[in-house]
């Protein structure tokens, strides 16, 4: 049987009766058992997509169903229901909604009957505008039974019953979907903030653009609602986009695109986002809003508008060895100073974090001993040290801290960052500050991990072992955080530590089943994942560092991870290698002493 039966879906209502497993008969099960990971490597062209015709044997009639619904959004329903009988068809919902849903367990059949059950986990809900909604509960396992039989007076297959919705696995979703990233502008108009979306793969390339336009022109996905800007409201495509030619993409969008009165750089906004959304795309771009003439924008200065463009392929690398920051020998400027900080404040340190802006760098630095630690912060223009200073009102367990968002230059623009505090969430921001409650829609619990995208709107934490997103909105009087929505990492049990991968992934740590702890990179929406390493060990990972892999290198992941366990720090390669004190610029560890570089960090 194909690996795709493997995990079946999700749907609504589990049907009567149990396994259905007759107690005399004996089970077989199934398939090799869950797989470690699901690929995300796109390999081009979608997979062959079978017909109900195409097959008799029943094992491969039920993986050829659960594909039937992956692809134009449109007719999905139409291929789902030329799988069903008549009777079921006839009750089946008409939703364009898929569930999409991975196997936790092996199937189980019993040679001679029709039904196969699968437990599974709901892993969401995809809409027809390439948006994957996360599940509620999804960590939770459910059974789901597939009855395939005969029709009277018809020939071959169908299925006779089976969950009341339209289904696909998380493998399906990779094999017959793209990965694509659409942006929005955040409320400040300062920067694009990326939102994953799913292209069907049937979708041919010269249409992609127009299906990318009809995203762009509906709404974000609901977890960033409330932190980006959509288009202004009742924009529409007035045609279809046509194929590129010379070396320009054409669009064309109504005139309520740019209202009359508008921010004179509405325009410029627009085009920027569009870039970015439709990349790769040539560089030229001509737009026409209404019945103006199009504007022809040649080359055009777009990537600034995407903070994650600045990422460097070969990032500044430091670790904490015996309270002092140090640097990581073979990365950039390794003979150099550590930013900001002047030597005699670099000491007592547990944790950090250093930013830096085209103009000045940031630091943030955790002193102090376990449930008494402190935070002080200070800034300087590149090159040159000043004085850390305490950030009042924080006090007792903090976790890492992170800058999520640099001054951009405008009036009200500030620093901004985030840690945890016993639990809570606060924002701090540069030398003297105070630090704020941050105040959530839905607090899951106490925080003990947090990690920020390099947009600084979208944020990842980890509360009671469990995995959440949500959007960082700094617009308005306060800072707040979104409604949480949990993501679930296949193969985990419980999560413990978290960092950005890139745009759309997430590195996490946690334990599996047998306590024994792997490294994963996961997409942002739970749905599909890489083991980066499957078993290192039964210490618990308490830290992950990640340096996000650049959009537009043509990587998904990144390339530089790190994660401490035992209190000892390694690098996430084939396999996990030791962070020693001999790997640290500047004066080498006396002889005899026993002192391990920890909290690996990069600049960012």
């Amino acid at each position: 049987m194909r690996r795709l039966l493997c995990a079946v879906t999700v749907a609504a209502t589990l049907l009567a009766g149990g396994c259905g497993i007759p107690a005399e008969s004996d089970v077989t099960v199934l398939g090799d058992g869950p797989p470690k990971g699901v690929s995300v490597d796109d390999d081009g062209s979608p997979p062959v997509q079978y017909a109900r015709q195409d097959t008799n044997d029943l094992e491969e009639f039920a993986d050829n169903y659960l594909e039937a619904a992956a692809g134009d959004a449109d007719t999905a329903l139409e291929r789902v229901k030329a799988y069903q009988s008549p009777e079921l068809a006839r009750r089946f919902p008409t939703s364009n909604d898929i569930k999409v849903i991975r196997e936790t367990q092996r199937p189980l059949y019993s040679p001679g009957e029709s039904e196969i059950t699968l437990i599974v986990q709901v892993v969401g809900t995809l809409r027809a505008n390439g948006v994957l909604l996360p599940a509620d509960n999804s960590s939770a396992e459910v059974p789901y039974k597939l009855r395939i039989g005969k029709v009277n007076g018809e020939d071959g297959l169908f299925v006779l019953d089976a969950p009341q919705a339209m289904l696909i696995t998380d493998q399906t979703l990779n094999a017959f979907y793209q990965r694509r990233t659409i942006y929005w502008w955040n409320n400040e108009n300062t920067a694009l903030v990326p939102d994953l979306r799913y292209m069907p793969r049937s979708v041919p390339t010269v249409q992609q653009p127009t299906t990318i336009l009809g995203w762009l022109t509906g709404s974000p996905a609901p977890w960033l609602g409330d932190a980006v800007n959509s288009l202004p409201t009742g924009t529409q495509a007035a045609d279809n986009v046509p194929a590129i030619t010379n070396d320009t993409l054409e669009i064309r969008l109504n005139d309520k695109a740019v209202p009359q009165g508008a921010d004179p750089d509405v325009l410029d906004r627009l085009r920027r986002q569009l870039q970015w959304s439709m990349q790769p795309v040539p560089r030229n771009i001509s737009i026409a809003v209404g019945h103006n003439e199009p504007v022809r924008i040649e080359g055009g200065e777009f990537y600034s508008s995407n903070p994650a463009y600045d990422l460097s392929d070969d990032p500044d690398r430091f670790a904490i060895l015996g309270g002092g920051i140090r640097r990581l020998k073979g990365s950039p400027h390794a003979d150099e100073d550590v930013p900001v900080i002047k030597p005699a404040a670099n000491r007592n340190i547990n944790s950090a974090a250093i930013s830096a802006s085209p103009t000045r760098a940031y630091i943030a630095v955790v002193t102090g001993p376990e449930g008494q630690r402190r935070l002080r912060v200070a800034d300087a223009p590149l090159g040159q040290k000043a004085d850390i200073t305490e950030v009042v009102g924080l006090y007792g367990r903090l976790s890492v801290p992170a800058w999520a968002q640099l001054p951009s230059g405008g009036e009200d623009s500030r620093a901004i960052g985030l840690i945890s505090m016993n639990g809570q969430i606060y924002s701090f921001g540069g030398a003297g500050s105070r630090a704020q409650r941050v105040e959530w829609q839905g607090n899951p619990g106490p925080v003990t991990a947090l990690s920020v995208a390099p947009d600084g709107h979208r944020v990842a934490v980890i509360s009671g072992g469990r995995l959440y997103r949500a959007a960082l909105n700094t617009s308005g009087d306060g800072i707040t955080l979104g409604l949480p929505e949990q993501v679930v990492p296949p193969t985990l049990e419980t999560v413990t530590a978290v960092a950005w991968s890139s745009e759309d992934y997430l590195v996490v740590a946690g334990a599996r089943r047998d306590d024994r702890y792997a490294v994963l990179d996961v997409t942002i929406d739970g749905a599909l994942s890489t083991i980066r390493l499957d078993d290192i060990g039964s210490e618990q990972v308490t830290y992950l560092a990640a340096y996000p892999a650049n959009p537009i290198n043509g990587t998904e992941r990144s390339s530089s991870e790190s994660y401490v366990a035992g209190g000892q720090a390694f690098d996430v390669l084939s396999a996990p290698n030791k962070i020693e004190d001999k790997h640290l610029a500047g004066p080498a560890v006396p002889p005899g002493t026993e002192v391990n570089p920890t909290a690996p960090f990069f600049l960012d």
